[in-house]
């Protein structure tokens, strides 16, 4: 039998939950896209929906690091570019924000957030090519790195989500670059997954029943908050998206950047930093002190910053509401993963 391993995977419809899957696989060493199906594996040879695979998984020297069928891959190639493919229609609304949020911090001080550079790009086909960034990605920095890192780790990106949120002249909701992401698209986002994961099976007995009262307290409290101004957030912040430099921060996979709370992007990368203080290696005392100490840092650089978080008298309190929907919604997220497919 062939080694098999699974490293994520996904509701196969979000708008319609069921028990289908969508998965991503490591099979003997190389990473595969599947579908499982009432019960059954079936493995991708082509992916229909992202014809450009194809041609460049084959490349010599060509890499392919992640497939999420029918949605997007991404291609490491022999020069060290990553071609990220997706839908055309993907494709096209990637690069519009990627020149949205380019044209925003064009005029920015040094401390706002690095993107990635764009080295070609064939909407047509659905295929952007960035270049490399440079950066230590800030889960390894929280795994590795002393506190004291792990705070100034934190201060950059504050000071960086700082920048991005004040910048200006500030876009406008009507911009097709800039969609509005309100809370009632965050909590509606979160009761999709919640419904997924139940549809699917894969929260545990009695967790269904424990996060859908979780999720009504934290959307209740979501619903109460008092209308804020939306400012640019990139919307997908978590440690894995973030590359830490010597003198900032470079942010990753801009493709859901939009006007959303001022208190979205931090409440986002708390909640997974909770979830990161959790678990191994993360989950020793050590461990702990390095995430707290991160957090501590993001706290200090959004303040040092002057973000629209800080400086409204009640914004603690809303980045710990949004805080706790985020979390919510991460139950739900990663139960589809810690639930693998075991093949038998």
């Amino acid at each position: 039998m062939s080694a098999l391993v699974q490293r994520r995977a996904w509701p196969a419809d979000l708008r319609e939950p069921g028990r289908d899957l969508v998965l991503e696989l490591v099979v003997d060493g190389r990473v595969r896209a599947g579908r499982l199906v009432a019960g059954a594996l079936h493995l991708l040879d082509d992916d229909p929906e992202l014809p450009a695979l194809a041609a460049l998984a084959v490349e010599p020297g060509a890499v392919v690091v992640g497939h999420r069928a029918g949605r997007r891959a991404v291609v490491r190639r022999a020069d060290g570019t990553f071609a990220k493919v997706a839908r055309r229609s993907a494709a096209r609304r990637a690069l519009a924000r990627l020149a949205a949020v380019d044209a925003l911090l064009a005029d920015a001080p040094a401390a706002a957030p690095a993107r990635p550079e764009v080295v070609e790009a064939d909407p047509g086909v659905g295929v952007v090519v960035l270049a490399a960034a440079e950066g230590t990605p800030l889960d390894e920095v929280v795994a590795r790195g002393s506190a004291e890192e792990c705070r100034r780790a934190g201060l950059l990106l504050g000071r960086a989500l700082s920048v991005l949120a004040t910048a200006g002249p500030a876009p406008t909701a009507g911009d097709g670059a800039w969609p509005s992401h309100t809370l009632e698209d965050e909590a509606a986002t979160t009761r999709r997954w919640t419904s997924a994961a139940a549809a699917a099976g894969v929260l545990g007995p009695g967790e269904a029943a424990a996060l859908a009262a979780r999720q009504e307290r934290a959307l209740a409290a979501l619903a109460a908050l008092p209308a804020a101004e939306r400012v640019p957030a990139h919307r997908d912040l978590h440690e894995g998206q973030v590359l830490v430099r010597s003198d900032g921060v470079a942010l990753l996979d801009w493709d859901t950047a939009a006007l959303a709370d001022p208190a979205a992007d931090a409440a986002n990368l708390l909640a997974h930093l909770d979830r990161l203080a959790a678990a191994p290696p993360c989950g020793r005392t050590t461990g702990r002190r390095r995430v707290v100490a991160a957090a501590a840092g993001l706290q200090a650089g959004l303040r040092e910053g002057g973000h629209p978080s800080t400086t409204d008298p009640a914004g603690a309190a809303r980045t710990d509401v949004l805080r706790e929907v985020a979390s919510v919604r991460l139950v739900a997220v990663h139960a589809f993963r810690r639930r693998p497919w075991v093949p038998g």
